[in-house]
């Protein structure tokens, strides 16, 4: 079985029929692959980083022309298959005695002793993230159930296994992280109209060019195929945290990591894959694992994920996959650099590097893009939560970036502000307050008790509501940001509309909901008293953002009136 030859992704043609193809069968141009239909939202966002890594790694165009005309023109199908085939071996799924794809190589001299005292743990553990022995016995597998996943096809337990390597989902102990740590943000490139676009297409903006590749930390010196695929050569492991350092490797490792010792249990069965629902002939229901994998540290920087970087790291840390779940309000970090220091440019928040290669080195191709954002929320020894989002990204010239910057931290400033007040209303309206001595009233030790909850609080709907209200209109408003550009002042008419629109949201929503707990006729001034209060936050004119906004519409008004 290879990852190669056999055709295993299951993908929608461009007439709507569902297919299995092999990875070079992307380019056909009879009916063309449009999108992967992969079971499960993590494993659509694994073979999409599966396939990058085939291009960048066997098809990265020379230069900026060449990759505009494989853009203009995909190649032939041939053409890609004579290209992958010459790695097909690195991609193997069984192969007795020799590497098999992302697991142990056979050869390492202690391997044959650390897999016979390892035990053979469930496939379910790779599904969405390895699952500790206290995880599973203290009924913590919130995203994949216990007993779920018993058996799947090698094609889906290889996917589950490069998902794992290349996230690092999860370490604990001396299972190693990975190469950017536990749960990476990851971000793509896409064209706007997702739909009606070619896989080619969608993949081929995020390729970075040969001529650019030593943006990618690694020693291009290293150019053996073990020093791509490590699992080619002897397991680099640490019983010590001996380091493997970008120095070590080719550029290219980056997107085919190894930081676990895995070893797939490949049988004959007569059965259905539990992801798929398809009949299969062979399944894998164990693996094996044992700890001390290859050490990944020193300052990788993978290209699809973005990093942050404070004035006390000596290395940039990859962005966590829970930050797709804020979606649009980190629209300004995924899309440009961040510096806290204008002169030696040290990083704060960088982009991904195919975002940067997009806006930076590619020419112009003239067609609307998104931003497409993924990734696991994750901690300890468990995968809380799978996110992603989509978001426009705007081609502007280098000089127009400043200033869009700043006025976008206003809007998201005045939406965070007033989100606050709504919460912190709704709060007076449904609890009762605690009085001090001096008879104040204070509500902190529920707003405590809800921070204390994060994401697990019931009263997150109200931050999921609210944002996602506001989704939609964010791109209109960023579209109008960019025509002010940079005239002088503050764009506080465009500021106005959207903070109307927020006004009008949070008093329909405290109208909806505040009723909802407060249910004694005695609560009913306490409601009436929270109302009051949010109505005075919403209109404030004191001094900052949202108080200058205020007093920009309140002013405007009053010229109409006249």
């Amino acid at each position: 079985m290879n990852l190669i030859t056999d055709r295993w992704i299951p993908v929608i043609r461009q007439n709507g029929q569902a297919d299995v193809v092999a990875p070079w069968q992307i380019a056909e141009a009879d009916n063309p692959v449009m999108e992967i239909a992969a079971p499960r939202p993590d494993f659509q966002g694994a073979l999409y980083q599966f396939l990058i890594g085939l291009l960048q790694t066997c098809f990265a165009p020379e230069d900026e022309d060449q990759w505009l005309d494989y853009w203009r023109q995909m190649p032939d199908a041939e053409e890609l298959q004579e290209c992958f085939g010459k790695v097909a071996f690195a991609f193997e799924l069984e192969n007795s005695g020799g590497p098999a794809f992302m697991q142990e190589h056979p050869d390492t001299k202690n391997h044959q002793e650390d897999f016979e005292k390892a035990e053979w743990l469930p496939i379910e553990d790779l599904i969405g993230g390895a699952l500790s022995d206290n995880t599973r016995k203290g009924n913590k597998d919130l995203f994949i159930k216990s007993g779920e996943i018993t058996v799947i096809s090698p094609y889906w337990a290889a996917i589950g296994l490069f998902n794992m390597q290349i996230t690092g989902v999860l370490a604990w102990g001396k299972h190693r992280v990975g190469l950017r740590g536990n749960a990476p943000l990851t971000t793509l490139i896409l064209p706007y109209q997702t739909a009606q676009s070619l896989l080619w297409k969608k993949l081929w903006l995020n390729i970075i060019t040969t001529e650019d590749i030593d943006l990618i930390p690694g020693d291009l010196g290293k150019n053996n195929w073990s020093d791509i695929f490590p699992w080619l050569a002897k397991t680099r492991i640490s019983p010590n945290k001996e380091p493997t350092s970008p120095s070590d490797a080719n550029p290219l490792q980056h997107y085919w990591p190894i930081p676990r010792r895995i070893k797939l249990k490949i049988e004959i069965v007569d059965g259905i894959c539990d992801l798929t629902g398809e009949k299969i002939d062979k399944g894998v229901s164990f693996y094996q694992r044992v700890s001390d994998g290859v050490y990944y540290t020193n300052g990788w920087v993978h290209p699809l994920s973005p990093y942050t970087r404070s004035t006390k790291d000596q290395f940039p840390r990859p962005v966590g996959g829970s930050v797709a779940g804020e979606g649009f309000r980190q629209w300004i970090a995924l899309n440009y650099d961040e510096y806290s220091d204008e002169e030696n440019k040290k990083m704060r928040w960088g982009r991904a590097l195919n975002v940067k290669h997009f806006y930076n080195e590619k020419p112009n191709i003239n067609i609307n893009t998104k931003l497409w954002c993924f990734g696991y929320d994750a901690t300890n020894a468990n995968v809380r939560c799978w996110y992603e989002s989509l978001m426009p990204t705007f081609d502007l010239p280098a000089s127009g970036t400043d200033a869009l910057k700043s006025h976008v931290s206003d809007i998201l400033q005045i939406a965070y502000q007033l989100l606050d007040e709504l919460i912190y209303a709704l709060i007076r309206a449904w609890f009762r307050p605690q009085i001090d001595s001096s008879g104040k009233q204070s509500w902190n030790h529920i707003k405590n008790s809800i921070n204390k909850a994060g994401h697990l609080s019931a009263y997150k709907s109200i931050d999921n509501d609210y944002w996602s209200q506001l989704e939609p209109i964010f791109p209109l408003i960023i579209r109008e940001l960019i025509n002010y550009g940079q005239s002088s002042g503050k764009p506080f008419h465009i500021y106005g509309d959207w903070l109307k629109k927020i006004q009008t949201y949070c008093l329909k929503y405290f109208d909806q909901y505040a009723l909802n707990e407060a249910i004694e006729e005695t609560d009913m001034r306490r409601v009436i008293d929270a109302k009051n209060y949010l109505m005075r936050t919403l209109y404030s004119n004191k001094k900052g953002i949202v108080g200058d906004t205020n007093e920009f519409i309140k002013n405007r008004e009053k010229t109409h009136e006249v």
